[in-house]
């Protein structure tokens, strides 16, 4: 197995080939058709350009794959973005936790009276056991990012569950919390990943804007940001990885100080969810 520095350096290598998935995902949504999202995917319909729900309208239709899939789930749901008025940002931090960014960044965040939510690679939660409780007992959401950072989109579901129910169970055993989201690497959705979520009752995050750490430096990220800054936006950054991903975090400070002068909330996924169509 690969070190965490050593599949941290083959990410850049997918980042783009996973921002092309998510595209392509976001494409099929704002089309407002029924399709599969991936091999073996569920059938669905999308619902405006935010959010996608796999619903019983499905079931109704007499969608075989949805029904053997979605077992007693009536939904799920995947969201990049909240449909909601109200001014709030979702930060969320992919990769970690490491021992160069963590840290920091959750001094950062609890400075700033910050939420947000950290994508948790397992094996890296498991070198780094201590930041992870301090995630959860600093009020911030710890989600699943897989054990070894896999794109599920190439696995059986066989793979996909051991890959996902590894990191839920050593999440909920360093926070006495069940893990409610899940991040799939690269962005990329696909049928395994809903069936395992429908399963275990989780919902799936992915963004709809993330840091342009190979575009710009620490002070035109936070702009970035900032310029294009919307109620219900969630942000995708990093806290492990490759050598670029310092220039991201040293635009937090900005991002956070920022977003509060324009009235704007810190908020995790879950409670991103919980205001979607508010």
């Amino acid at each position: 197995m690969d070190t965490p520095a050593e599949e941290s350096q083959d990410l850049g290598a997918h980042e783009e080939a996973g921002a092309a998935s998510r595209r392509s995902f976001l494409r099929m949504a704002g089309a407002g058709v029924a399709g599969t999202l991936g091999a073996g995917a569920i059938a669905g319909t999308a619902v405006g350009v935010e959010h996608y729900s796999d619903t019983a309208s499905a079931r109704r239709r007499g969608d075989g794959a949805t029904v053997a899939t979605l077992s007693s789930a009536t939904s799920i749901n995947v969201l990049w973005r909240a449909r909601t008025d109200r001014k709030v940002i979702a930060l969320t931090f992919d990769d970690g936790p490491s021992a160069e960014h963590t840290e920091r960044l959750l001094d950062e965040l609890r400075e700033a009276k910050a939420r947000a939510t950290f994508a948790v690679v397992g094996r890296n939660a498991a070198q780094f056991r201590d930041l992870v409780r301090r995630q959860h007992n600093d009020g911030h959401e710890v989600a699943n990012h897989t054990w070894n950072h896999t794109d599920l989109s190439l696995h059986e579901y066989d793979r996909c569950k051991r890959e996902l129910s590894r990191t839920d169970e050593l999440v909920a055993d360093l926070t006495g919390s069940p893990t409610a989201v899940i991040r799939p690497p690269f962005g990329r959705v696909n049928g395994q990943l809903l069936q395992y979520a429908a399963q275990t009752g989780q919902k799936v995050v992915l963004w709809d804007m993330r840091l342009l750490e190979d575009q710009f430096d620490a002070a035109g990220n936070a702009a970035y940001v900032l310029d294009h800054l919307r109620p219900g936006t969630v942000v995708l950054a990093h806290d492990a990885g490759l050598t670029k991903r310092k220039v991201g975090m040293a635009a937090i400070p900005g991002i956070l100080a920022g977003a509060h002068k324009l009235g704007y909330e810190f908020v995790t996924v879950s409670e991103m969810f919980d205001l979607d169509g508010a």
